[in-house]
């Protein structure tokens, strides 16, 4: 038998047991479209891929096995089949971004140890609740308690902005402060953190949802397992961002907030966010736009290059004209990734 290939199925098989039972969390973080039926496992909604009213589910059992099922496509039977065909991932890519997801090295021969099957419970109010009307009333209630960025209970977002090299002036109508926000992992309440809060819009323009940065009292990130996360969305994510500044006829577009904003900040070009690689690679630009400028990631796993690549080929069939700018490596040493904030940073430390 092929090494490589017995090294492969070993790995698959570590990370499927350890995913077990965490398959919602998972499927939440890395593939953000999925995030309406994860709140309503066995209903249907808007189909991730196809739109739609209610062309998707996940499996009542999604927590165990992480499935769903396509009208169109028909199923995916575990978490694995559902973040390739959500992502447009392959094999390999998808059991290495869970992988890292659960912060696993999969290089390593690893002993698996039984784990209990825990009990599927519902989502936090927090996070939305189990249906469309209580995730807007959720986004409502957190959009209704942050401050305008220049607020003077607003200095932990400014300071994590000036830490990343960022002195633009966001649009307080798209980006706000949250003093006290609830961070949760799963159902059970961590504590409660300042935070970033990024309105989130679809394709059409229409906010459907609100991306969070928790954020500690000095600027950092805040020391929890996932300081980045979106609430449940009331509408498809697929062509959407956070559209920070007002679009012409030349439209720049990042994964994160914090490049979009020193992009910004260097060429004044109206720059957009479109939170993930995934999203970004799905991105819509409005009509009107004849040039977009992406502004990709260079990570190791190559996960952003391939998504802003797959952009390009999409919108230049579509007949809209493209530019691709990666940053210059190599990544620092420790570093997964080397972004356009990362590098610019870097430059203003070697000028000083």
């Amino acid at each position: 038998m092929n090494p490589s290939r017995l090294h492969m199925t070993l790995d698959a098989r570590i990370v499927r047991e350890h995913a077990r039972g965490r398959w919602i969390g998972i499927l939440g973080r890395l593939a953000p479209t999925l995030a309406p039926a994860l709140a309503r496992p066995g209903r249907h909604v808007p189909c991730p891929v196809h739109g739609g009213s209610d062309g998707f589910r996940v499996f009542r059992d999604v927590a165990e096995t992480g499935g769903g099922i396509c009208n169109s496509c028909g199923p995916r039977r575990d978490g694995f089949a559902l973040l390739m065909w959500a992502n447009a991932w392959g094999f390999r890519e998808t059991l290495e971004a869970v992988a890292r997801d659960l912060g696993l090295d999969t290089r390593q021969p690893r002993t698996i140890e039984p784990r209990p099957r825990p009990v599927v419970v519902s989502r936090p109010a927090d996070d939305g609740g189990k249906d469309a009307g209580s995730a807007e009333a959720a986004l409502r209630r957190v959009w209704s308690e942050t401050l305008d960025p220049d607020d003077r209970q607003a200095l932990p977002l400014r300071r994590y902005l000036s830490r990343r090299g960022i002195d633009a002036e966001p649009d307080p109508r798209v980006l706000r402060f949250h003093p006290g926000l609830a961070y949760y992992e799963d159902t059970r309440r961590v504590g409660t953190f300042p935070a970033l809060v990024a309105k989130v819009s679809d394709a059409e323009g229409r906010p459907v949802s609100l991306h969070r940065i928790y954020l500690d009292r000095a600027g950092h990130k805040a020391p929890v397992a996932h300081p980045k996360k979106m609430m449940p969305p009331i509408g498809t994510l697929c062509g959407g961002a956070v559209r920070l500044y007002p679009a012409c006829v030349t439209l720049g577009i990042t994964e994160g907030i914090e490049t979009a904003l020193v992009i910004r900040q260097r060429t004044a070009m109206p720059v957009w966010a479109g939170i993930s690689a995934t999203l970004l690679q799905r991105f819509v630009p409005p009509p009107g736009v004849d040039l977009v400028v992406i502004w990709a990631d260079l990570d190791r796993s190559g996960t952003g290059e391939q998504a802003a690549r797959a952009l390009r080929e999409r919108l230049v069939s579509r007949g809209i004209r493209v530019a691709l700018h990666l940053p210059k490596g190599p990544i620092p040493e420790g570093s997964k990734s080397l972004d356009w904030c990362d590098l610019w940073r870097l430059d203003l430390r070697a000028a000083a």
